[in-house]
């Protein structure tokens, strides 16, 4: 494998990746230049509910037909099984399996954040309708309730009433594996998407975009981001600070030497609170591309070096610009919904950097966003400034019109 530390996506290095879209383990062979979801040249099939652990054993001899040098997942929230597979291929060069295991409880994680003095929103798990009655008479209005155990803004409500309790503490149930729900106190302030490495042990916050949530009055009670924009306005140095501080625990007491920290954080009063972590790649490109367009820095080729053992230079790491981007996604709002009969959808712009729809033609949609997992596609745009990237990015999926029988 020649030059390997300069052209790693394009050597033959062979990764597990665990692709979202058609739920299956793939072993990916990056032979070319080209994007990793135009490389694949082998698929192990194997789906893999939640009940995958006790499969791995089968899996593992399919893949060792080959050598593989490393496991990654690309958006997906699946870090104990990255964990497990790595540990029996003995390629384990980031997370520890029981700090992956922490990583995917969302009681878990709070519980660990808040014994380690880490600033998060008070919580509590209910078992009740009078727990959640409890919880609010202490804390007040605005709440979350949230199953324990998935992602994607599933089974997750904004609650700021008494009326619909009962509904919401069913509605979490409903998309907890546990049948485990949390409570949280919903802290007002901006909320900032981050990417972070752990390099050595050592810190580097790379990536900041600020979620957008002006059309939480459109999804409600469902909690439902459309976007997000970089450069953040909102992480002063003080809060970079605060939330490295506050990484640096995290990787110590969960043994992580090397690897990526997402973040999901608030600034509430001033200060930065985490609302949850994950031991693993943001999803809807900012991991993958927002941050190498925004900052210069190509998040994903580091990561996957951290993930084969490779040693990162300190060069790779350093910011050589700050565009203005931003990343809105394509809802049907107006009531309607069906099977799709047509799609306008425009070539990319000169503003446009990369789109795409996740529907097409026959599929059968609603116009109940209820999960990330509704939208209907995305624009990445970038502009002179923030205020033009988004208007550019808006005005685009503005522009797609969909029709249904």
């Amino acid at each position: 494998m020649s030059n390997i530390a300069d052209r790693i996506i394009y050597e033959d290095n062979h990764i597990i990746i665990v692709n979202k879209n058609n739920n299956e383990i793939v072993q990916g062979d990056n032979s070319g230049d080209a994007p990793i979801t135009d490389i694949v040249k082998q698929y192990i099939k194997y789906t893999y509910p939640y009940d995958i652990n006790h499969r791995l054993n089968d899996i593992i001899p399919e893949v060792n037909k080959r050598k593989v040098d490393g496991v990654i997942a690309f958006g997906v929230d699946i870090p104990l099984i990255i964990a497990k597979v790595a540990n029996l291929l003995d390629i384990n060069y980031t997370i520890p399996f029981e700090s992956a295991r922490l990583s995917e409880d969302k009681f878990k994680s709070k519980k660990f954040m808040q014994k380690n003095n880490i600033a998060i929103p008070q919580y509590k798990i209910v078992s009740s309708l009078n727990d959640i009655h409890l919880f609010i008479k202490s804390h007040g209005f605005p709440i979350v309730l949230k199953p324990v155990d998935n992602s994607a803004a599933r089974g997750i409500s904004y609650i700021d009433s008494l009326d619909i309790i009962e509904d919401s503490y069913k509605y979490a149930l409903e998309f907890s594996k546990q049948k485990k729900v949390q409570i949280e106190k919903y802290l007002i302030g901006p909320q900032i998407s981050t990417e972070s490495f752990v390099i050595n042990g050592k810190i580097y916050n790379i990536g900041f975009s600020d979620r957008n949530y002006s059309d939480m009055n459109i999804f409600f009670p469902n909690i439902i981001e459309n976007g997000g924009d970089m450069p953040s306005i909102y992480m002063t140095e003080k809060h970079k600070k605060q939330l490295k501080n506050y990484l640096e625990i995290i990787a110590k007491k969960l043994n992580i030497q090397n690897g990526v920290i997402k973040g999901d954080i608030v600034i509430h009063n001033d200060e930065l609170f985490i609302i949850e972590f994950a031991l693993r790649l943001s999803g809807g490109h900012f991991s993958g591309f927002q941050i190498l367009e925004n900052t210069g820095i190509d998040f994903l080729k580091i990561v996957i070096k951290l993930h084969l053992n490779i040693e990162v230079a300190s060069k790779e790491l350093h910011q050589t610009q700050n565009k203005f981007l931003s990343i809105r996604y394509k809802f049907i709002l107006n009531k309607k919904g069906g099977i799709i009969k047509k799609i306008y959808f425009l070539k990319n712009k000169n503003d446009i950097i990369l789109s795409n729809l996740y529907t097409k033609i026959g599929d059968r949609v609603s116009y109940k966003i209820t999960d990330h997992s509704k939208r209907l596609g995305f624009a990445i745009a970038n502009g002179q400034s923030r205020e033009e990237a988004i208007s550019n990015a808006q005005k685009y999926l503005d522009e797609i019109k969909i029709s249904f029988e």
